[in-house]
Parts: structure tokens; C-alpha cells; sequence
């Protein structure tokens, strides 16, 4: 079969291309987990040369990858001025949170009042897999993390108000603040017998206690994290 040079020319352009979106994607992904893992933790300094140097990459995808971090809040360039990791926006979170207290008290009493033994197994399932997790040491808190957000998804899941989880379980500085309850408290237990709490509300179709909680598990353990942290630094 004969190809043209200029098809020649342009399967190579495409493949460039393909290379480049591959590399600001790679460098993209590592940098933003590395964010919210605050493995690159919040007023740490970022150099493009020092980016460069690490993914073995031109300027031009670096530039795009840092510019994609900016756009959705992982990073601060500023002109002139040191590029940095965002500081964890305190006061953001905690007003998601109690956004998030008032919704999900609903979700979860809609939830509960299907009375569902299939739901109520999808719960005590998440349960029995958060406890397997604990018992390693150290705990893998990445793999407890994506735990945490599955079991609170159930009901969301099912009451098909995914928009919303979406909306906070996307919020960086949230995922941050987890991430150091994790690494500074290590109360593994404490976090898996909340839950348990929940099952039991839900297994009792106790709609009373739903509200208390919910409050306790979502707002003040992280308005309580936040006072603790305060000294971390990580604080804008």
C-alpha cells in the first residue's frame, strides 16, 4: 500500500501530538495525587525546571499541566512569584460541610426508609471491607479513603443524588483535610465505629438519630481536625 509523505508527515504530527497530551496527562495525575495526598503538602514551592527535570519533560506539556493545577485549584502562579501548592481553605470546608450535614440527614432518611435488605447489606458490606483495611499496619490510607467515600455514596447512590456527592467529595481541600486526619490521628477505629452508627440508624430506620450522627461524624470531627492542625501551616 502507498502512503503519501504528507500522510506520512501527518501520522507523525498526530503521534507527537498524542505524546504530548499523554505527558501533560501523566504529569498532571501524579502531581494532583501527590497534592491531595500532601506528599506535596499545602506552601510548597514548585519550580518548572525542577518539573522538568523530574518527568524528563520540554517546558511546553509542564507548562500545561501546571496551568490545568492552577485552573482547578491545586496550585497558585502568580506573575513573578513563586508557584506554589494552594494553602487548605479552612472555612470553605467546614461551610460544605454544613451544606453537606443538611443533605445527607435527608439522603439518608430517604434511605432508610426503603427499608431495604439489599441496602442495608450494601452498608454492612462496606463495613466488613473497612475493617480488613484497618488491620494492616501500617493502614494503607488511600485504600481506607476510597472506603470511606464508597460508603458514604450508598445512599446518594441509591437515591440517585450523585450530583451532590459529586459536588463534595470533589472538593480538594476536603480530600486534604481527610488525608491529614489520617496521617496525624490514625483513629482508624474511632471513623469505622461512626459508621457502624450509621448502619445502625439505618438498620433501625431510626430517623431521630440520623441528624446527630451525621453532625458529629461529618462537621465536628473535621471542625475539631481543623483546630488541632492549626499548626501545621497548611492553613490559608
Amino acid at each position: 500500500m502507498h502512503v503519501s509523505v504528507q500522510a506520512k508527515e501527518l501520522t507523525r504530527t498526530m503521534a507527537k501530538q498524542n505524546d504530548r497530551k499523554d505527558l501533560v496527562s501523566t504529569i498532571y495525575d501524579d502531581m494532583s495525587r501527590k497534592i491531595l495526598t500532601l506528599e506535596l503538602e499545602p506552601g510548597a514551592k514548585i519550580s518548572d525546571n525542577d518539573i522538568c527535570d523530574y518527568y524528563e519533560a520540554s517546558r511546553t506539556p509542564v507548562k500545561t499541566a501546571l496551568n490545568r493545577l492552577s485552573d482547578e485549584g491545586f496550585i497558585v502562579m502568580s506573575p513573578y512569584q513563586q508557584t506554589v501548592v494552594s494553602y487548605i481553605n479552612a472555612d470553605h470546608v467546614l461551610q460544605l460541610m454544613y451544606a453537606r450535614v443538611c443533605i445527607e440527614t435527608a439522603v439518608i432518611k430517604d434511605f432508610l426508609r426503603k427499608d431495604s435488605a439489599l441496602n442495608l447489606e450494601d452498608v454492612a458490606h462496606s463495613l466488613r471491607r473497612q475493617a480488613i483495611v484497618i488491620k494492616d499496619t501500617p493502614v494503607d490510607m488511600l485504600a481506607f479513603h476510597n472506603l470511606d467515600v464508597a460508603f458514604h455514596e450508598i445512599w446518594y447512590k441509591a437515591e440517585n443524588k450523585m450530583r451532590l456527592w459529586n459536588a463534595f467529595k470533589s472538593s480538594i481541600d476536603y480530600m486534604r483535610l481527610k488525608i491529614l486526619d489520617y496521617r496525624y490521628e490514625q483513629d482508624y477505629d474511632m471513623i469505622v465505629g461512626e459508621h457502624e452508627e450509621f448502619y445502625n440508624c439505618i438498620k433501625d430506620s431510626d430517623e431521630e438519630r440520623v441528624e446527630s450522627v451525621v453532625h458529629r461524624h461529618i462537621y465536628e470531627h473535621i471542625s475539631d481536625l481543623i483546630d488541632k492542625t492549626r499548626t501545621t501551616g497548611f492553613f490559608g
